[in-house]
C-alpha cells in the first residue's frame, strides 16, 4: 500500500514551522540563557566544562563554558630513593610555557586541599618537583627542568585553553637520554610502570623532550597511548592544559626491572617482555630446550637433528672488549653452541668471529634509530643465550625469549655488586636464567698499565669512596678483558645444561 499523499497546502503550512520555532527558541535563548547554563552545569555533575552555544543579546554567540570544580586530592611520594612522584586530581591546570601546575580549589574550600606525602618542611600551596628517576644524583638532577605545584582559588588559576578528556604524565625526557641502559631504565620502564595500566589513555606531557628519542622508541611509545606527545617547552602562547587527574614524574622500583607488588594492576617484567614482543613482533616466546630436540632426534631430520642452541656474543667497539673473541667463539663453539657475535645495535651481526662495527646505540637517532631498534629486538629474539662484558649492550638482555640464558663477564674493580644490581637481577624477573663470572687480575688488561701492588688491584674501595668519576675512568674506561677459557669453560658448560 503506498504512503496517503502530503497536499501541497499542508506541505507550504509544514514549512513555516520550522522558522516559526527558531524564532521562538531564539527569544527563549535571550531571557533564559544565563540560567540554562548554570542548569546544564549542574547537572554534569563535575564533567570536564559543558560547552554550550547560548546567545548573548550585547554581543550575539558566544560559546559559552563553566566548569565544575570538585574538592582536589593530592598524593605524593617524595620519600621514594628513586624518584619523586605526585598523583593530583580535581580541576588541574598546566602551562607548560611557565613549568607550573596549578591545582584548582574550588569555592567555599577555605583555601586548602587534602595534600598528602610532602617531604618534611615542604608547603602544601606550593612546592617543586623535578620529574626524572635519578633522584640521588645531584649532578644529573641539576639539568632536570622543575615543576611548580601551586593550590590556588578558581580565580587565581589561568583560565583553561586546552581541555583534555584523559589523564595527564608529565616527565622529562632528559638527564641521561641517549645512553641505551639509560633509556630503558630511567625512562621507558618508569613510563610502562605509570601508564601501562591506563590501555593507551593517557597523553604524555614531556618536559626536555628529545624529538629523536620519541622516533627511535616511537613502537614502545605509541604502544603506552594512543595521542602524540606533548612538548611542554614549546606550548606556543602560554597554552593552559586542563585534566581531571595528572601524574607528575615516573615511578621506578629497580634497575632494569619491576616490583609487582607496588606496579598497577601487579604489572611485572614478563609483561613488560611480552608488551615488547607485540610492539616489535618477536615471534619467540620461550628459548630452545635441547632436552626436547634430543627426544626428537629418532625421527627428525639431518637439519633438525643438527640444530643447537645459539649464542650471542656482544662484541663492543670501545672499552671492556674480549681481546680474546675469537678464541671465546670457538671454547663455545666446541661446547655446543652455534655462536655469532654483535654489538647490535650498529653494523649486521657476524657467525663465529670478529665484532661488529658502526655507530653505537646513542648516536642511531630519528628514522635510522627506529629501524635500528627493530632489527636489533628481532636479531636479539632469535638467540638462547648470551655472553657480555658489563655494560649497556647487556640491555639487550630485553628481547631475549624466556628461559634464554644471560651471562654477564663483570670486570675488574669491586663491580661485582653494581654488575648483579644492573643486569643480574632482571633477567631473573622475566623468567630467564643468570650467571655471573667475576674476572681476574690476570685477566684484565689493567695489568699492563699498573703493578699487581698498586691500590687498584689491591683494594678498589676507596677508589670508589673517592668519587665515581674515578671508577667509571679506571674500571669502565681502561680495561679490557681476555678471558682465561679453562676458567670460563665451566660456565659455558652449565649455560648448556640450563637451556635442558
Amino acid at each position: 500500500m503506498k504512503p496517503a499523499a502530503r497536499s501541497k497546502k499542508g506541505r507550504g503550512v509544514f514549512c513555516n514551522l520550522p522558522l516559526l520555532l527558531l524564532i521562538g527558541a531564539i527569544q527563549f535563548l535571550v531571557i533564559y540563557s544565563p540560567a540554562i547554563d548554570r542548569y546544564m552545569v549542574m547537572i554534569t555533575k563535575g564533567k570536564p566544562g559543558f560547552p554550550s552555544l547560548l546567545l548573548d543579546g550585547r554581543r550575539g554567540f558566544k560559546l559559552m563554558e563553566e566548569e565544575f570544580i570538585p574538592e582536589p586530592r593530592v598524593a605524593c611520594d617524595f620519600a621514594d630513593p628513586r624518584s619523586d612522584v605526585c598523583e593530583l586530581e580535581g580541576s588541574i591546570r598546566i602551562r607548560g610555557s611557565t613549568s607550573e601546575v596549578f591545582v584548582v580549589l574550588p569555592p567555599g574550600s577555605g583555601g586548602a586541599a587534602n595534600v598528602t606525602g610532602l617531604a618534611a618542611g615542604m608547603n602544601a600551596s606550593h612546592w617543586t618537583i623535578q620529574p626524572y628517576t635519578r633522584k640521588g644524583e645531584s649532578r644529573v638532577m641539576r639539568g632536570i627542568t622543575s615543576l611548580a605545584v601551586r593550590v590556588v582559588p578558581a580565580g587565581e588559576a589561568p583560565p583553561c585553553t586546552v581541555r583534555h578528556e584523559v589523564p595527564a604524565v608529565v616527565y622529562s625526557n632528559s638527564g641521561y637520554c641517549g645512553n641505551y641502559y639509560h633509556d630503558f631504565n630511567d625512562n621507558i620502564i618508569p613510563l610502562f610502570i605509570t601508564s601501562r595500566h591506563l590501555a593507551g589513555e593517557v597523553q604524555l606531557l614531556v618536559s626536555q623532550k628529545q624529538r629523536w628519542w620519541f622516533d627511535k622508541y616511537r613502537e614502545i611509545v605509541d604502544g603506552l597511548t594512543n595521542y602524540d606527545a606533548v612538548d611542554l617547552d614549546a606550548d606556543a602562547g602560554g597554552e593552559v592544559r586542563c585534566f581531571r587527574r595528572a601524574t607528575l614524574g615516573l615511578r621506578s622500583h629497580k634497575d632494569l626491572s619491576i616490583d609487582p607488588r607496588r606496579a598497577p594492576r601487579n604489572l611485572s617484567m614478563v609483561d613488560f617482555k611480552r608488551f615488547l614482543m607485540w610492539r616489535y613482533a618477536l615471534p619467540r616466546e620461550h628459548a630452545i630446550r635441547t632436552e626436547e630436540e634430543e627426544e626428537d632426534d629418532g625421527g627428525a631430520t639431518p637439519e633438525r637433528r643438527k640444530k643447537k642452541p645459539r649464542m650471542l656474543i656482544i662484541a663492543r667497539r670501545s672499552r671492556r672488549r674480549f681481546v680474546n673473541l675469537a678464541e671465546i667463539v670457538a671454547l663455545a663453539e666446541e661446547v655446543g653452541f652455534e655462536v655469532t657475535t654483535s654489538d647490535v645495535m650498529s653494523s649486521p651481526a657476524k657467525k663465529s668471529g670478529g665484532g661488529g662495527t658502526g655507530t653505537s646505540a646513542a648516536n642511531n637517532k630519528g628514522d635510522e634509530g627506529q629501524a635500528r631498534m627493530a632489527e636489533a629486538s628481532a636479531l636479539v629474539n632469535s638467540f638462547d643465550a648470551m655472553v657480555a662484558v658489563h655494560g649497556s649492550g647487556l640491555t639487550n638482555l630485553v628481547f631475549l625469549p624466556m628461559n634464554a640464558v644471560v651471562v654477564q663477564v663483570v670486570p675488574l674493580g669491586r663491580m661485582e655488586g653494581l654488575a648483579m644490581d644492573e643486569y643480574g637481577v632482571p633477567p631473573r624477573d622475566m623468567n630467564m636464567r643468570y650467571l655471573q663470572y667475576n674476572i681476574t687480575a690476570e685477566e684484565s688488561t689493567l695489568s699492563e698499565a699498573y703493578p699487581r701492588t698498586h691500590p687498584v688491584f689491591l683494594d678498589p674501595m676507596p677508589i670508589h669512596k673517592q668519587s665515581w668519576s674515578l671508577v667509571k675512568d679506571i674500571y669502565l674506561g681502561q680495561q679490557d678483558v681476555r678471558l682465561n677459557l679453562r676458567r670460563f669453560r665451566p660456565v659455558l658448560e652449565k649455560a648448556m645444561r640450563l637451556l635442558r
